[in-house]
């Protein structure tokens, strides 16, 4: 396979990265207080190393199990399964993603805890 055939996944691969990573990041330290950010970011790093480790493991295990390098039909045979079970990882995280609060909220939430009062608090007070 020829180099400039893998530039556009790689273009598209790493803007996924960036439109997945950083915005994660924002929902979870909008999701705590101001004095747990650093708990809430330390957990979210070791979490997606420990994610993608794990994920390299597993699909090295499948892939290993079901095929391998000696020729190219070992190979294709090894690949196959563990894409399938990469993209099966990956749909159940979107699916997932589908019930994170939305960040506005979370923001509203946020600030309201930096002022004292959680939302409902402050409607039983009025």
């Amino acid at each position: 396979m020829a180099y400039a055939s893998v530039i556009v996944p790689f273009i598209l691969a790493g803007t996924g990265m960036a439109l997945v990573f950083a915005p994660a990041a924002n929902a979870v330290l909008s999701a705590v207080r101001r004095h747990e950010t650093g708990q809430a970011s330390g957990t979210n790093n070791a979490i997606r190393e420990l994610g993608g480790a794990f994920g390299i493991a597993v699909l090295a295990a499948v892939f290993s199990h079901m095929g391998g390098y000696a020729n190219p039909v070992q190979f294709v045979a090894g690949l196959q399964p563990a894409v399938l079970v990469g993209s099966g990882v990956l749909a159940l995280g979107a699916i997932a993603a589908l019930f994170v609060p939305g960040i506005a909220a979370q923001r509203a939430q946020t600030a309201e805890r930096a002022r004292g009062s959680a939302p409902e608090e402050a409607g039983a007070a009025a």
